[in-house]
């Protein structure tokens, strides 16, 4: 199949007309110029260039393409030395007019100096006046008539190439001037001007990746400005473009005050000024000065902006960047509405905020499908306009992030006002002094995922901060009651029953944010989504704050995510959406109301960043447009992909790009919410073993609030216990000592021993086996002395409590001398209830692990703690011989089960040497 180049571009035309033509296919598949009797092999990136620029100098600059040359042979340098294309002066081709070094889209800053360095050279043998290198959107021509010094690479810069040996122009792009004006431009061209512009801007390192993205926000925002600026009349040019014959000090000085002019008239966008050098200014403007970034479509600004964010937040800013098919979830969950006041607190980069906005923009679409006449434009516009202007709000506590985010809403047709840089955290009359729309009270919704693990000191934060906040006082083992809190102590601490409980010294933001996130809502319908540690959900320690939280809100929905979600964002924690609701004045939660719970598994991608939807083909057009469906739990997209025959990236991206993503409504998890609000009965009564989504009365949740541990699962599980004739008694019940190890120095290696006692780790607990795997040995210095309290005895149980959680094994005498590491624990029991054997049989059968899963903790390593072992249910036989009989039972069919295994493997081994034989001989 041959190739097809954009449609409406100059090469269609020049195809459609004759003047060139494909041959071949695949591989093999190339161009030919009719009128230069030439023909190259289509999949050299650089060919795509070439063929494009052409095609633009036959219709757009009116050249002859009897006198465009290609491969063009250049005395007196090298041998292999040749012109891409020449553009001549005569019929005979002889007076060369204009020189050409053509390159790919994605080249480096020094490539590209070395193409004009070529093209500088090629032009001088050839002794033609101009010359030029073209990769992609970015284009340097020089003019050398006039007298110029060959070596002369500034002031001799023309803005455009001359319409038919006519006189360079003075500008390049003019306002609504056929032919000159601004184009719109296809995501890999845009996706690769803004890499060329931020690399130019980093310089090799010269600034710091997000320094030099701050400039890069600069740049883009007087770039933006420049096309909306209703100041330039039609038929004038446009201010962000090189001036025929302008010096990189001049231009950049002109950049500089259009900057200045703007920043005047938004003092809250930015504070600063540019910071760059005039000779990279001046590469900016030479990457971005061809594209219109009003003109192209808002899917695939979204698109390439949010891809370029996306690999750039991964590193510097990894920390505050949210995955956007999370966003997308959150947002469809809630469905914002046109006059909904929507908040993110840490808002990052704006992701939330900009997915609100075009949930509502969709709307619009669907309102105002037609927009046939100019009424119906307005319309479909002040109905989303007026909502990015006047209903979102962001808080960001990182200056460089706050500027992110307004010239994400910028880019993004506005928005950008009512963000503002300023700790969210901080005293509610402060915030309210940066922005008065910033209210307690006012929000219908609230989305965001504010900043895991942070801890915040008194010390730093000085008198009346962390005061502020009642979540202060329900917080440790004994949190006081709501009840209990009678007024402030002395120290600004809570009062529990008239008595001060002492200030706490630091706490984690993530916990703080949730009292701001309540104070923010409104009263009785406000609600958020935030994403949330599972720890804050799941560790014991956290239950005064749990407590405090569904005092105050109604829960509506618990998805837990993957532990891999941030992963790739080099954050592993593990994490929940939590969706909430805050209660009117009084109000209190009914214990019946149902409560929606999802395991959200495949998310759309893994820990590497991978994709993992499921793919299905819904539609193609061969080479023009291809639709396909992306599923995943969260949500189904449908994906329009456009062919490119031009990829900036070389032949391996040539093909396919996405041009728009659009949820399909009511696909995944939130069809299934959906659903859910429509009647909620049918998830109340789950028979499958492991479903992924389910509901639970509120009454039933009370230590904890996670997904997992609420799914009913268990309590099927729990049912056959319950039905048992013999007893189940917790874990608790049977332990006369429970203690975990400790892993030696590491900063000290001779700690560690060839030979020796027996350092045992997760790896050696398997299965109700103690095994010799990369076993570890220690000194008896270190066994008696550092890790004298985790020595093992015989008949202990050793259960793992993080990674393979709940592996369980006896130690045996043999084992000994041992010790643990802090992964495992050790427990010693009452044998008179309870043999070991048994003890360990039941851990590792598929109910006792999935009884030790139940009670994992979240955070950055899954764990259980003693409380949640201790909680274990044990079915208890009474005799203590049918425990000895179970045991035996087992260790007897363990027996046949390795003995068989033996016996396969000789077989196998029998029929290797069979096939060996009657092959060889």
């Amino acid at each position: 199949m041959t190739a097809t180049p954009a449609a409406g571009s100059y090469l269609e035309r020049a195809l459609n007309d004759g003047l060139a033509e494909f041959t071949g296919e695949g591989r093999n598949e190339r161009i030919r110029y009719r009128a230069a009797n030439h023909s190259e092999r289509w999949a050299d990136p650089e060919e795509k260039i070439r063929a494009e620029l052409w095609a633009e100098l036959i219709y757009h600059y009116e050249y002859p393409a009897e006198r465009l040359g290609f491969e063009v042979t250049v005395p007196r340098r090298t041998p292999v030395d040749r012109a891409d294309l020449v553009v001549y002066a005569d019929d005979e081709l002889k007076q060369p007019y204009f020189v050409f070094e053509c390159k790919r889209g994605d080249v480096s800053d020094a490539e590209f100096v070395q193409a004009v360095e070529q093209a500088c050279g090629n032009r001088a043998s050839l002794e033609a006046p101009f010359c030029g290198a073209v990769a992609g959107l970015t284009r340097r021509l020089l003019r050398f008539d006039r007298g110029i010094p060959s070596l002369e690479r500034e002031r001799n810069r023309i803005t455009d190439i001359p319409v038919r040996y006519g006189r360079p122009p003075e500008w390049r792009f003019y306002k609504d001037e056929p032919q000159k004006d601004l184009a719109a431009v296809p995501r890999e061209e845009l996706r690769a001007a803004i890499r060329k512009c931020h690399q130019t801007l980093w310089q090799g390192g010269k600034l710091s990746p997000i320094a030099a993205f701050g400039e890069f926000c600069k740049i883009v925002f007087i770039k933006h400005r420049d096309e909306k600026d209703p100041e330039i009349l039609t038929g004038a040019p446009y201010r962000f473009q090189r001036r025929d014959g302008e010096s990189s000090e001049l231009l950049a000085r002109r950049i500089r005050d259009l900057y200045e002019e703007e920043k005047a008239q938004e003092p809250e966008v930015f504070t600063d000024s540019i910071n760059v050098e005039p000779p990279i200014m001046a590469q900016c403007v030479e990457h971005l000065e061809g594209i219109s970034l009003d003109r192209t479509e808002l899917d695939t600004k979204g698109v390439a902006f949010e891809e370029f964010m996306g690999s750039f937040f991964k590193g510097d800013f990894g920390q505050y960047f949210t995955p956007r098919e999370l966003i997308s979830f959150a947002v469809e969950i809630l469905q914002p509405q046109r006059h909904h006041l929507v908040l993110d607190p840490a808002c990052g980069s704006g992701g939330f905020l900009l997915y609100a906005l075009d949930y509502v923009r969709r709307e619009a679409n669907r309102r105002f499908p037609q927009r046939s006449t100019d009424r119906q434009v307005i319309e479909h516009f002040n109905f989303w306009h007026e909502f990015a202007q006047k209903n979102l709000f962001g808080l960001e506590v990182n200056d460089e992030l706050a500027r992110v985010a307004k010239m994400n809403m910028i880019i993004h047709d506005d928005g950008h006002t009512n963000i503002v840089g300023h700790d969210a955290l901080d005293l509610l009359s402060s915030i309210g002094q940066q922005n008065q729309g910033l209210a307690p009270g006012r929000f219908d919704l609230v989305l965001t995922n504010p900043p895991f693990g942070a801890t915040i000191k008194r010390t730093e934060k000085g008198d009346g901060y962390l005061e502020q906040f009642e979540l202060m006082g329900y917080l440790g083992k004994n949190y006081p009651l709501q009840s209990d809190i009678t007024g402030e102590g002395d120290d600004g601490g809570a009062k529990q029953g008239g008595r001060a409980v002492k200030a706490r010294a630091s706490v984690k933001t993530e916990i703080l944010f949730l009292e701001r996130i309540h104070a923010f809502l409104k009263p009785g319908s406000g609600r958020a989504a935030v994403v949330l540690p599972d720890g804050i959900l799941t560790n014991s320690s956290l239950q005064g704050v749990r407590h405090w939280l569904l005092q105050r809100f109604q829960l509506l929905a618990v998805v837990s995510l993957p532990q891999f979600a941030f992963s790739h964002y080099d954050a592993g924690v593990k994490a929940s959406i939590v969706f909430l609701r805050r209660l009117a004045e009084g109000e209190t939660a009914d214990d019946n109301q149902p409560v929606f719970m999802a395991l959200a598994e495949n998310i759309g991608y893994d820990a590497t960043g991978r994709k993992t939807f499921a793919v299905t083909l819904e539609s193609e057009k061969p080479q023009q447009e291809r639709i396909e469906i992306h599923r995943s739990d969260l949500l189904d997209y449908r994906v329009t992909y456009e062919w490119s025959s031009t990829g900036p990236e070389g032949p391996k991206k040539s093909g396919w790009n996405e041009r728009r993503r659009e949820v399909i409504p009511g696909t995944g998890l939130v069809g299934q919410w959906q659903e859910f609000q429509r009647d909620p009965t049918p998830f109340m009564y789950h028979h499958e073993e492991q479903p992924n989504f389910f509901a639970v009365r509120l009454g039933v949740i009370g230590e904890r609030m996670d997904a997992w541990f609420n799914n009913p699962s268990y309590g099927l599980l729990n049912e056959k216990l319950d039905a048992m004739s013999m007893e189940t008694v917790p874990l608790g019940e049977l332990l006369l000592s429970i203690s975990s190890g400790a892993t030696p120095n590491r900063n000290n290696q001779s700690l560690y021993a060839d030979s020796g006692i027996r350092f045992l780790r997760i790896l050696n607990v398997d299965n109700g086996e103690i095994t010799e795997t990369d076993m570890k040995y220690i000194t008896d210095a270190v066994h008696n002395g550092e890790l004298n309290r985790s020595q093992l005895a015989a008949d202990d149980v050793l259960m793992t409590i993080t990674g393979r959680v709940g592996s369980a094994a006896v130690v045996q005498a043999e084992h000994l001398p041992a010790n643990i590491n802090q992964h495992i624990v050790r427990m010693r029991i009452d044998q008179t209830r309870c043999r070991p054997e048994y003890l360990a049989l039941w851990l590792n059968s598929n109910a006792g692990l999935k009884l030790s899963n139940r009670y994992v903790s979240g955070g950055t390593r899954a764990a259980l703690d003693y409380q949640a072992i201790r909680k274990i249910r044990i079915p208890l036989p009474n005799s203590l011989a049918v425990q000895d009989n179970l045991v035996s039972g087992m260790k007897a069919a363990k027996s046949q089960a390795e003995s068989l295994r033996a016996e396969a493997e000789a077989r196998l081994q029998t029929a290797r040497e069979w096939f060996e034989a009657e092959l060889l001989g």
